[in-house]
């Protein structure tokens, strides 16, 4: 069975399989005013290797859902992801 990691951020995952590839998940979320937040999948991009898991690869996916996107969360994904890396010794 492969390592699965989620690198999340308000509405992107990065789905990181092992050896193997990484993806990205672009989320709708709506916050309740009852305190609980639904997070509704919009769109789920194929895998691609660590290496083309970038700004333009990430942007392409929310670009499928969103015509306006507060696009800073791109490098909070991705800086998400480095440090992941970083601390296991990557570095995509």
């Amino acid at each position: 069975m492969k390592d699965v990691k989620y690198i999340s951020t308000r509405h992107l995952d990065a789905v990181i399989v092992e050896n193997d590839y990484i993806k990205v998940i672009v989320y709708d979320k709506k916050d309740s005013p009852y305190g609980w937040t639904k997070r509704q999948l919009m769109y789920s991009a194929l895998g691609v290797d660590e290496q083309d898991f970038n700004y333009k690869y990430v942007k392409s996916a929310v670009d499928e859902v969103f015509s306006v996107f507060p696009y800073e969360e791109i490098d909070e994904l991705l800086t998400k992801v480095n440090k992941y890396y970083e601390k296991n010794k990557k570095q995509i």
